[in-house]
């Protein structure tokens, strides 16, 4: 019985700080994104009309958009976007901080 409590203890430790380390993500992507995205692109809900970019919410609302796909985009060089120093970790936390605005 002991070894049991033991088991279930461990399991909840390692599983249930999941959804507080996506938060922290989240959150970390939030504020790499106001630092190096906002210039171009909105970051909230809602499109502000003086960003030449699209804005997150219209990224995330793509069919074919998931955060793998935009960790990639990030991290690769491309004409349309200036290489931003991003480590693999930042480019994930943006990438989920956009794939919570879908709806």
């Amino acid at each position: 019985m002991r070894k049991l409590k033991l088991s279930l203890s461990v399991v909840l430790i390692l599983f249930g700080g999941i959804s507080a380390t996506f938060a922290q993500n989240a959150e970390n992507g939030e504020r790499l994104s106001k630092r190096w995205c906002s210039g171009c692109h909105a970051i909230g809900s809602g499109a502000e009309p003086l960003h030449r970019a699209p804005s997150f919410a219209a990224i995330a609302a793509k069919d074919n958009i998931n955060s793998d796909t935009i960790s990639s985009f990030l991290l690769l060089p491309h004409a349309t976007m200036p290489n931003l120093p991003l480590s693999h970790g930042d480019a994930e936390d943006i990438a989920m901080f956009i794939i919570q605005m879908k709806k």
